[in-house]
């Protein structure tokens, strides 16, 4: 462990400062730029006057082949090559150093002129003076600037103020001998540095895998951040929802590497993904494509994201601009069975490189099915509810796009607003029994919020129906349109939920749509004979359906 771990407590600022100028110590390109505020920095300095300790600093030191990894500040002017060749990279306490180096240095950061911290010879505190005109505030930085110090201490002493001088010396002397921890990490590699620096940082900003992939694999000409927001800011990409960080890695490691596993992330270069991104991105658009025509017609309802680097991998790897006739069921298959079996929900890149390898046995023309068990009965669907974020419940939602829904008094199509279509309180979303009845009618918020007691329509006929009994509004529209049921069944209900709807049964309603809903998933996830599953969800358990609470709106 000794070569691996070292806890150093001979430093002081000065080397601190010695191989930041040098260019050996650098900042991550993951940590966050500098945001600390003068106020702040004071408490810190003061820690400092009174030998308080002021936390360790986390290194790690690794060679020149990581030069991309760190993040420079400009206005610092540091040298880009280290004087060795190494580097230690700044994995704890980049605000703490920064602070420290702009105040004693009297520099001038994002704007902020952080030569006014001053310290006070009578108070014997460090300060940002509120008065021009208050005595004996000494800039800090030309406490620790020794040109300027010589010349304060020859002043003071010329003063014949001894007491003021004296002040200023035991200062020097504590900011120059003040002692820094420092845990210095050797021989380790990117992904366990990582590990180490998310376990004593719970507090702070936590990594994301992006946030390394991204710096390693940076270059003033290519900023995979920057590329992103440009991809996103399309306005096509925008209308349908902006695609998260993640899929983009794992879109180019699956591309480049056959892999999208941790490690193999890390291991993508500036070059491999700057001669992919193209492409891959062009491969998203076309896969983004796609899952709008199984009803994913915006990012809120898509089940997984990370379907998108699946798909787009088989555009990418088989050089297709389109799911091929002879493969489209295949796909269609995998995509309804990963929704409606949760498969994503755990060891996530681990199962993503499993139907990577089917999708490279696919191009090679093994047209094996996909597909995988479901433990879903129509009581689970039941149990959804639509002011919850649930993989299937977008899985169901999807079905319901792909249906295309037609609004029950008149039959036109409704087009799913993009912005609103996941949330239970949009003006195009529908609870068939109205949530302002639901006393009335017997009913828990979680009852009458039930995925099933959904259905979109346009806003014009939600406003119309607005709270009205289902029993009134369904024989007000049916007297209109006596082939009502044919727009009902765009919406899953049956013959027989509509008759439990035109009763004011809700119980019945939510069971009969229930089991018209679940035949459907039976249909696209090819179960032959749903009666042999066993299910796995026990009765108050929503831990497979439901992943967290979004709100509990009424509309």
């Amino acid at each position: 462990m000794a070569d691996r771990i070292e806890i150093i407590n001979q430093w002081n600022l000065q080397r601190v400062f010695q191989e930041l100028e040098r260019g050996n110590m650098r900042i991550p390109r993951f940590q966050r730029a500098y945001v600390w505020e003068r106020a702040k920095i004071v408490k810190l300095l003061n820690s400092i006057s009174h030998s308080y300790p002021i936390g360790s600093f986390f290194l790690w030191e690794t060679d020149t082949s990581m030069e991309a990894f760190g993040r420079d500040i400009s206005e610092f002017g540091f040298p880009k090559k280290p004087q060795g060749n190494y580097f230690m990279f700044i994995l704890d306490g980049q605000q703490r150093i920064t602070s420290l180096y702009v105040s004693l240095m009297g520099k001038t950061l994002n704007d902020t002129d952080y030569s006014s911290i001053c310290y006070n010879l009578d108070s014997k505190k460090f300060k940002v003076p509120q008065l021009k005109t208050e005595q004996h505030n000494i800039p800090v930085w030309k406490i620790w600037n020794a040109t300027e110090y010589n010349n304060l201490i020859m002043e003071y002493a010329t003063k014949g103020d001894f007491e003021r001088m004296q002040a200023l010396r035991e200062c020097q002397e504590c900011l120059y001998n003040y002692p820094i921890s420092i845990i210095m990490s050797r021989n380790m590699g990117l992904e366990e540095v990582v590990d180490i620096f998310e376990r004593i940082n719970q507090g702070g900003k936590r990594l994301s895998l992006f946030d390394l992939v991204h710096a390693t694999v940076w270059s003033k000409d290519f900023d995979l951040r920057d590329k992103i927001k440009e991809f996103n800011n399309e306005k096509a990409i925008s209308l349908y929802g902006k695609i998260g960080e993640e899929i983009f890695t794992q879109s180019l490691s699956l591309n480049i590497k056959h892999d999208c596993t941790k490690l193999v992330q890390l291991k993508l270069t500036n070059q491999e993904c700057v001669d992919a991104w193209k492409r891959t991105t062009e491969c998203l658009r076309i896969a983004i494509d796609y899952v709008k025509s199984l009803g994913a017609q915006n990012r809120s309802i898509l089940p997984y994201a990370n379907m998108l680097a699946v798909i787009q991998y088989y555009l990418y790897l088989g050089k297709l601009n389109g799911i091929q006739p002879q493969h489209k069921k295949l796909i269609d298959d995998w995509f309804w069975t990963v929704t409606f079996t949760n498969r994503y929900s755990a060891s996530t890149l681990t199962r993503m490189n499993e139907d990577a390898d089917w999708i490279e046995r696919i191009i090679a023309g093994e047209n094996e099915p996909r597909i995988f068990t479901i433990s879903l009965k129509a009581d689970d669907l039941a149990r959804i509810r639509m002011n919850t974020s649930s993989v299937i419940k977008n899985g169901i939602l999807c079905l319901m796009a792909r249906n295309v829904p037609q609004d029950f008094d008149n039959g036109q199509v409704v087009t799913i607003d993009n912005t609103n279509a996941s949330r239970a309180a949009s003006k195009e979303n529908h609870h068939f029994f109205p949530f302002s009845l639901h006393n009335i009618f017997g009913l828990t918020t979680n009852d009458v919020n039930s995925v099933l007691n959904f259905a979109f329509i346009s806003k014009r006929l939600n406003q119309a129906i607005s709270n009205k009994k289902p029993s009134v509004y369904l024989a007000e529209y049916e007297a209109i349109k006596p082939d009502i049921d044919k727009y009902l069944a765009t919406h899953f209900i049956s013959e027989k939920s509509f008759e439990a709807a035109k009763n004011d049964d809700f119980k019945t309603f939510i069971e009969e749509r229930g089991k018209t809903i679940m035949k459907t998933i039976n249909e696209v996830c090819q179960v032959q004979d749903p009666h042999t599953i066993a299910p796995v969800i026990e009765e108050n358990d929503e831990s497979d359906l439901v992943e967290i609470d979004i709100e509990n709106e009424e509309a």
